[in-house]
């Protein structure tokens, strides 16, 4: 990839201009503004979708320009709706937790992939899954609801419970490799490309965690100067692009090929 694709995939907006489609977690918002502060950087550029300029990846990240009244965001402006970009989520997993533990709400034993099935249709929350040697052990929690933003509701009122106790999330993908550990995970509809952006149109954001997407050719280690943005978008534009330049000239690119931990 030459210098000037990359250059190109980076677009100086407007942070009122952004639409968030997930809630933040404070503590995560918190430590993140701590960190940008202390820096004086925007690490990661915020990616957007073309069409909208939905929040896709960075919610955290805009809310905290947000809070220290930066006009404007470096942004990875992609066509959401390519199929190369891919959409999951994160399973909220536990090792203390049972599915009779949840308050207010009765499971209802089920096959697994009648579960999947059900939650597909949103006649139900989420379903947990613990495995029992060969065999998991399915429970739906049923909904009334039959729309996303109801089916969200209920997912936010739920998450709120759990939240509390021994409970990480972990991707879609990776969730099988916990139940084998020992884990129980509560797994959850995947929504829709068309569902996430009609729910932030409609300035309804989705609880934490709720969507996971997959970015070709994600742009990463930006860094660039919180004082950049405090320009005009034209003059921030400019500045982002020179520096780009000289660092991509100088060969400070690095492409991964493989799947990568990220500390922070």
């Amino acid at each position: 990839m030459i210098a000037d694709d990359i250059v190109g995939k980076l677009q100086i907006i407007p942070v009122d201009k952004l639409r968030p489609h997930e809630e933040i977690i404070p503590f995560n918002f918190q430590r993140l503004r701590e960190a940008m502060l202390s820096m004086g950087r925007l690490v990661d550029p915020i990616i957007i979708d073309s069409e909208h300029k939905i929040v896709i990846d960075g919610n955290h990240r805009k809310a905290v320009l947000d809070s220290i009244k930066c006009p404007n965001a470096a942004c990875q402006v992609i066509d959401y709706m390519s199929p190369e970009v891919g959409i999951g989520s994160w399973f909220p997993v536990s090792k203390t937790l049972k599915a009779e533990d949840i308050r207010g709400v009765k499971p209802e034993t089920v096959d697994f992939d009648e579960g999947k099935r059900a939650l597909e249709r949103m006649e139900g929350t989420f379903m947990f899954v613990r495995s029992k040697g060969k065999k998991n052990e399915c429970c739906l929690y049923k909904s009334d609801e039959r729309t996303v933003s109801g089916v969200i509701d209920r997912q936010r009122k739920f998450l709120s419970f759990i939240e509390k106790r021994d409970v990480q999330y972990v991707a879609d993908d990776k969730v099988e490799e916990y139940l084998e550990r020992g884990y129980g995970a509560f797994y959850r509809r995947i929504y829709t490309k068309k569902e996430i952006i009609a729910e932030a149109l409609a300035g309804r954001c989705m609880p934490p965690k709720s969507t996971r997407h997959t970015i070709p050719d994600r742009i990463i280690r930006l860094n660039l100067h919180l004082g950049w943005l405090a320009e005009s978008p034209e003059i921030a534009k400019q500045m982002m692009d020179e520096m780009l330049r000289k660092r991509l000239n100088e060969g400070s690119i690095r492409r991964y090929t493989e799947s990568v931990i990220v500390l922070y």
